[in-house]
């Protein structure tokens, strides 16, 4: 399943490895466009010669990653639902190695990998690129919401919080899961190659709305034990950001400042608009 948003441009690239697969079984594909104004949808549907198990799936009604998924989860006739992004491109083992997986649990989190688009060397790799599963906030292992496998049945018990529209929401979905008795696995080869924000802008929306998240999450779970924040990291946090302010002129070392002012930013921010505390 694969939610897009304006993605005409990428689109194609993450249809063409899904033609390219390993898998054997049968399977389709369905695309949710949650109200594109570009050419999204077109470009979805000429793919149909060489994906013909795909299908285009209108979820408009309401805007959010989340609602996307939902609608997909609706409208899914497999028994197991496997979600991909619209502008990465999958591994061509990705869809095997997730349905190998399968059986062992619930909700299965594949790997992201950032090698493919930036080059081996790139001097400034992603801090989200996921090869294990990490615990988030100090609380519980989060998955990628962008490479993950859950049985339908498990989809629509959950469902995807449409409250979290962007950053969050994949954790958010995968603490109720644990929450709920609900087993994760990581399966390593199951591999997506995850396309990096080359715009600053881009990458300061992003890293803001991944801080402000925090916010939601933890009015969210407090009661269920999530800790508060630490104070003297967000202190050591905004620290480092004012000592390494002249790396915003340097261009090797500029995004990495822009990440961590945009994603301490986005804290404030999710504290304010969640009326707690989480720094």
């Amino acid at each position: 399943m694969i939610p897009v948003l304006n993605e005409a441009a990428l689109l194609p690239d993450q249809l063409a490895a899904l033609a390219q697969q390993t898998y054997r079984d049968r399977w389709e594909v369905l695309v949710c466009d949650n109200g594109s104004t570009d050419d999204t949808r077109e470009v979805a549907m000429e793919w149909q010669q060489r994906l013909p198990q795909l299908r285009l799936i209108d979820a408009s009604e309401r805007k959010g990653l989340n609602h996307a998924r939902n609608v997909g989860v609706e409208h899914a006739s497999g028994d197991f639902i496997v979600f991909c992004d619209g502008d990465d491109v999958v591994s061509p083992g990705w869809l095997e190695a997730l349905a190998w997986a399968a059986p062992r649990a619930d909700v299965v989190a594949g790997a992201l990998e950032t090698a493919h688009f930036t080059g081996a060397d790139d001097l400034v790799p992603r801090e989200d690129a996921v090869n294990h599963l990490s615990v988030k906030h100090e609380f519980l292992v989060g998955i990628p919401g962008g490479n993950c496998g859950v049985w339908s049945t498990v989809a629509r018990d959950l469902g995807w919080d449409e409250a979290f529209t962007f950053g969050g929401s994949d954790i958010e979905f995968s603490w109720r899961a644990q929450l709920g008795g609900y087993e994760i696995a990581f399966e390593p080869k199951a591999v997506i190659h995850v396309r990096p924000r080359h715009r600053l802008g881009q990458t300061a929306r992003q890293w803001f709305q991944y801080g402000k998240s925090g916010g939601q999450l933890y009015r969210a779970f407090r009661a269920r034990g999530m800790p508060r924040s630490s104070t003297t990291a967000a202190l050591r946090g905004w620290a480092w950001i004012l000592v390494h302010g002249f790396d915003l002129f340097r261009s090797r070392t500029r995004r990495i400042w822009v990440r961590r002012a945009a994603y301490r930013a986005g804290r404030l921010a999710g504290s304010v608009r969640s009326g707690v505390l989480f720094l």
